[in-house]
Parts: C-alpha cells; sequence; structure tokens
C-alpha cells in the first residue's frame, strides 16, 4: 500500500515567498497544491504542475486527504514557518514522519523582531490564538520580552487592559502588520496610549512586548501568598494548603515536564493552582467533591491563568478517577475516610519511577499512612512534619502562634523490583 508523500512549504512573510531550490521543485512535482487563496498567491508566479485544493476545515478533512492511499506528492502551504507555531506540529502528531518533507522560511515572529531591532534569543513566544485569554496572565513576567501571537480576542487594547490590571502599565507594545506586505505597518504604543485610543489593527499582525512597572500583582516565584487564593473561608484561610506547606508538597512531589498529576482532596486548590503555573508543560487534576470548594477552584484557575494546564474534576474519589488519564505523580490532600483505598488505588496507577505523596494531621491518618508504608513492597517513603508558627499582634506585642503540624509522606515506586 502507498501513501502520499505531504511536501510541507513554509512562506515566510509577505506577498510573494522566497522559496529555496528544493522548495520549488517540490511545488513543481506536487499533484496536489493545498492552501488558502492568499497562500496560493504568494507561490503563484512559480512553476507547477498540480491541481489546487483550499485548506479543508476541520483539519479532520485535511487529515483524510493526506492519508489517502496513492503515490500522489501533496504540497501543503504554510504561513510563515510551518514548525515555529504552525500547522507542522498538528502533522507530527497524526502523520508518521516518513510521510512529511519540511522546507523551512522566516516566521512572523523573526520579521517582527528584524522590523523593531528586538534580540530574538530572549524573546519568549506566547499564542494566544484560539486559546482562552485568561491564559495568559499565567506566562507573563516583568521585564521580560515577548511575542504574542493573538486573535481577535486578544487584541492589542485587551493586552493593555490586562498590563495595567496586572501592575505593568509601564509596559512597551510593538504592533506589528502585514509584515513584508507594501501595506507594513510598525507602531510602538505604552500602555496608556493604547488604552485612551484604541487604534484599528489589521488582523494579519504580531504583538511584541516589553512588560514593566512595579508589578506586584503576579506571583514571580514560587510561595503564593494565601490571601492571594479564593477561599470557602476568611481571606487566607478555608481548605488551603498553606504556603510553607504547599511549597514542601511541591518540592517532594517535582513534578517534570509532561507530567500527568492527580490532586485528590484539592479543596480550594492551593497545591493544583501553584503546581500548574510552576509547570506549564504538565497537566494537573484537580478532583474535589465539596460544591463550594470547587466554585473557589474554578475561581483561583482562572485568576491565576492556569487555564491550559488545570484540569477541575468534580466528584468523589476513587470513583472520580476512573476516567483520568493515568497519572506520574499523585498527591493526596483530602481523603474523606477513604485513605486506605485511596492509597492503594493511586499506588496501583503509578508507573515505575512514579511519587505519590499523602499528607496527613490527625493521628488515625498518620496510622494509615504508617500502615501503608509497612504494605509496601515496591517503593520507598519519606517522612517529614512541619511546624509552622506566624507572628500576629497581640495587646502591642509580637506573638508568635503555632499552626497544626502537618505529617508529609512521599512514596517512590522503585524502578525496578528488589
Amino acid at each position: 500500500m502507498h501513501r502520499s508523500l505531504v511536501h510541507v512549504i513554509s512562506l515566510g512573510v509577505g506577498e510573494r515567498a522566497l522559496l529555496g531550490a528544493a522548495a520549488q521543485e517540490a511545488l513543481r512535482r506536487a499533484d496536489l497544491i493545498i492552501g488558502s487563496e492568499r497562500q496560493l498567491q504568494t507561490v503563484a508566479s512559480y512553476s507547477s504542475q498540480g491541481r489546487t485544493a483550499p485548506l479543508p476545515s476541520p483539519f479532520s478533512e485535511l487529515l483524510e486527504l493526506l492519508s489517502s492511499d496513492s503515490e500522489q506528492e501533496i504540497a501543503l502551504l504554510a504561513s510563515g514557518d510551518a514548525l515555529f507555531f504552525g500547522v507542522g506540529n498538528w502533522l507530527n502528531r497524526n502523520l508518521p514522519p516518513s510521510l512529511l518533507r519540511f522546507y523551512p522560511q522566516i516566521s512572523s515572529v523573526q520579521a517582527a523582531c528584524h522590523e523593531v531591532g528586538l534580540d530574538e534569543h530572549d524573546m519568549q513566544v506566547i499564542s494566544l490564538h484560539g486559546r482562552p485569554f485568561a491564559s495568559l496572565r499565567a506566562q507573563l513576567r516583568n521585564r521580560r520580552r515577548y511575542a504574542l501571537l493573538t486573535d481577535q480576542h486578544s487584541h492589542p487594547q485587551a493586552i493593555a487592559q490586562a498590563l495595567q490590571s496586572w501592575g505593568m502599565q509601564d509596559s512597551t507594545l510593538w504592533v506589528c502588520e502585514q509584515l513584508g506586505y507594501p501595506e507594513q505597518r510598525i507602531r510602538e504604543f505604552s500602555v496608556a496610549e493604547l488604552l485612551a485610543s484604541p487604534p484599528d489593527v489589521h488582523a494579519l499582525h504580531v504583538t511584541l512586548l516589553q512588560t514593566a512597572g512595579p508589578g506586584g500583582v503576579l506571583p514571580e516565584f514560587p510561595g503564593m501568598a494565601d490571601q492571594d487564593f479564593h477561599t470557602d473561608g476568611e481571606p487566607g484561610k478555608g481548605m488551603l494548603s498553606k504556603r510553607e506547606v504547599r511549597l514542601c508538597i511541591l518540592s517532594l512531589l517535582q513534578p517534570c515536564a509532561d507530567d500527568i498529576g492527580w490532586d485528590v482532596g484539592a479543596g480550594c486548590g492551593g497545591v493544583a493552582v501553584e503546581w500548574a503555573r510552576w509547570n506549564p508543560r504538565g497537566q494537573v487534576y484537580a478532583i474535589e467533591r465539596h460544591e463550594e470548594r470547587l466554585r473557589q477552584l474554578q475561581c483561583n484557575r482562572e485568576h491565576f491563568g492556569v487555564m491550559r494546564n488545570l484540569h477541575v474534576v468534580a466528584g468523589r474519589a476513587p470513583d472520580a478517577l476512573a476516567d483520568l488519564p493515568r497519572p506520574n505523580v499523585v498527591f493526596i490532600g483530602g481523603s474523606d475516610g477513604e485513605m486506605d483505598t485511596l492509597l492503594r488505588h493511586c499506588w496501583e496507577q503509578l508507573p515505575p519511577g512514579g511519587r505519590l505523596v499523602a499528607s496527613a494531621v490527625t493521628e488515625d491518618s498518620k496510622s494509615r499512612l504508617f500502615q501503608f508504608q509497612t504494605r509496601l513492597q515496591d517503593g520507598d517513603a519519606e517522612w517529614t512534619q512541619i511546624a509552622v508558627s506566624r507572628g500576629e499582634p497581640l495587646a502591642g506585642q509580637l506573638l508568635m502562634r503555632p499552626q497544626l503540624p502537618v505529617t508529609l509522606v512521599k512514596f517512590s515506586k522503585r524502578t525496578f523490583s528488589s
């Protein structure tokens, strides 16, 4: 059985694609050329013999076309650089590498940086195209540079409004429109200018951003203040793992890129939110059954912008875990009287090298953790107890008021049987 060979030809920016010799030959040889009307116009001056077809929507139809059992060669046109926030990533996930050939070109971000004169090496790229605008909140830091790939919901004025509310009102934005076209326009704005007089901006644009301002609104380092969370109690209280304990939990979990994590009994989301914020390439599933805590968990998810990688699961464990992807890392913060069952179930789901951290305050819970350790055949345990005292005023004096001690146990699954 033969399969179509797909030549993914990046077009760069501008009204005419500047193709290298290999890309020109692939275009000339193609039996079918797929692209939007604008993309097809950019290669109209190059020699080609194949029929043309518009880019299918949705992408599932494109996959059917590219996966056809034939010996034809297909040229798929891609704006900018296909492997830089383009169609290339999707193709690599859905087609065998042997069927793909990629031809590079300059990206819109490269072109924008050169037009403005900003170094690319410290420019972080954030794509908001088709993503919740609130996700920007989780990624911005002060005194950094960003290239923003946007859509109609993330226009420059919306970005300026967000910067104003996040304490970065001294930021500078460059709006780079229709790069490479005769109508190209590069404009520099302050946050105040964008808020005072929103400009008309062409849909084909990239926004570069230099953040600046007093900041302090968003956390820039692990250890979020308790009072910044929405809870089911007074500010900084309620069903929320406190900052000192939270940091120790995350240190024991040691989340890695691409890890799948479960936070069982997530409460208002202190651990889950901080976990997702500082490990953006991991996926965190926060499981909670209490209705009010679920509402606060959702509020914290949006407040801290961790929309993309924090998933809220309503229900009681272990039943609520049945349809979740298997984890690499698990934290059990609340057991609702099911500690023994949860420990066994979560441990069985973990692969070799997986980590399970559980917390306990009562002596009964500690005893159950110890009993689990005694039955453990393929793992090791590390015990930590945290006793924190916080300063409070009392009759004009400073009083160090102790918090309830919290016991944390980290169970690590061995990579081989001893």
